[in-house]
């Protein structure tokens, strides 16, 4: 989930290089990935589901956890991200600052505000890029962790992160190939954030 904050933004300045929309979309994406390849949620019939499977996880992981787990209901992964999405951001952001690997800016510009997240440890922001290239370009074998961060990667718009070896074309071919032995589970996520993001491309949410 991070590595994805980090990917969604410039690596000097900071500033976001992704849509607002897409950004909240992915970032939930990555976290039900996170939470479920670690056995603290699964996935039924397309709903997300506490297990009750308790660990070490990061703050805004534990916060979405807490929040499903408190829902007796069961509810689409579609209708979860459209529920966590006002907070995400805030909630990743939150956690990068009080680790100490961003530095809040914001800064007015014409009518409104923006805000902006240098990174503190360049080496820190570039780990999910380096993780990219090097599984798809190195010998290292895919896993299910790199594989779904490429994959969140590309619902942004990151299709150049293998550039000038491998084009867009190419890197489409690659994910494909390497989305085939995911877990069900993991292509449900997938799937829901695929729908969420052009459902706010195609309803107008390009802010």
């Amino acid at each position: 989930m991070e590595a994805l904050f980090f990917l969604a933004h410039d690596e000097f300045t900071g500033k976001p290089q992704v849509a607002r929309p897409s950004l909240e979309i992915c970032l939930i994406g990555a976290i039900f990935c996170g939470l479920l390849f670690t056995g603290r949620i699964s996935v039924n019939d397309g709903c997300p589901e506490a297990t009750g499977k308790h660990g070490r996880g990061d703050r805004a992981s534990a916060a979405v956890l807490a929040e499903i787990a408190a829902e007796p209901a069961g509810y689409p992964l579609r209708e979860w991200i459209d529920h966590l999405r006002p907070s995400v951001v805030q909630l990743v952001v939150d956690q990068l600052a009080d680790a100490g690997l961003v530095t809040r800016i914001s800064e007015r510009a014409l009518l409104r505000r923006t805000h902006r997240y240098p990174p503190t440890d360049l080496l820190v922001a570039a780990a999910g890029l380096t993780e990219i290239r090097a599984v798809v370009l190195g010998p290292t074998g895919p896993d299910v962790y790199n594989v779904s961060l490429a994959l969140l990667a590309w619902q942004l718009g990151l299709d150049d992160v293998c550039e000038p070896q491998v084009d867009r074309r190419m890197l489409r071919s690659w994910l494909d190939r390497a989305a085939k032995p995911m877990p069900p589970a993991a292509t449900a996520v997938l799937a829901a954030v695929e729908a969420a993001i052009a459902a706010s491309v195609y309803g107008g949410e390009r802010h």
